[in-house]
């Protein structure tokens, strides 16, 4: 396996990677509730779009493959966060019309997100996957130490911050090096917990 920078070309494999590997996690049943088979449809448009999106602005986004095949990504912002071009935010605009509350519950995760986001210019991490057929194999730990990376690389960044709202994720970004800043509700009993790591810090795993 090898991690690379990912291309246009890659995008609709890692989209469909990243579907699969979101299935289930609470932060896309919050953003698409209903019927599952809808869900997965448009996690891979929201996928796709962020995808496009990011690279377009010369963004960090890095794929895993293995035999020419996608297995996992991620992606986010480096020290800037340039808005987004106009295609983009066309093809965003058509994804809301297709989930009626997706724009009040993308500023609900907003809001908990920047109340904890460090004041200090750092890396976001905002999405990390690998596909089911690879998970617990290290292939995620691989990922997020080469994003981490990239910020360690950066002379202006002082860290990565991401989010989850997947319960076992959190002992696997505490390995990772990650601490918790703190925590949101999405809704009752459905966290939103916030985790930063610093330059310099490694994991144990």
């Amino acid at each position: 396996m090898e991690i690379v920078a990912a291309q246009t070309s890659d995008v609709t494999s890692a989209a469909d990677c990243l579907a699969d590997a979101f299935a289930g996690d609470p932060h896309m049943i919050f953003f698409f509730e209903g019927d599952p088979a809808l869900r997965l449809e448009l996690v891979t448009e929201f996928f796709s779009i962020l995808m496009v999106a990011r690279l377009a602005l010369g963004m960090p986004v890095l794929v895993l493959k293995s035999e020419g095949r996608i297995l996992g990504a991620a992606m986010g912002y480096d020290t800037q966060r340039p808005e987004w071009l106009p295609d983009h935010r066309e093809r965003w605009a058509s994804l809301q019309q297709r989930q009626e509350l997706m724009v009040s519950r993308f500023e609900k995760s907003q809001t908990i997100s920047e109340k904890y986001e460090p004041s200090a210019p750092h890396f976001y991490l905002g999405v990390l996957g690998v596909h089911p057929s690879i998970q617990g194999k290290g292939a995620g730990l691989a990922l997020i130490e080469a994003y981490c990376d990239l910020s360690e690389r950066d002379p202006v960044s002082a860290g990565t911050f991401l989010e989850t709202a997947e319960r076992k994720n959190l002992g696997f970004y505490q390995r990772c090096g990650f601490r918790l800043l703190g925590q949101g509700e999405l809704e009752f009993k459905k966290p939103l917990w916030c985790l930063y790591r610093s330059k310099n810090v490694r994991g144990i795993s």
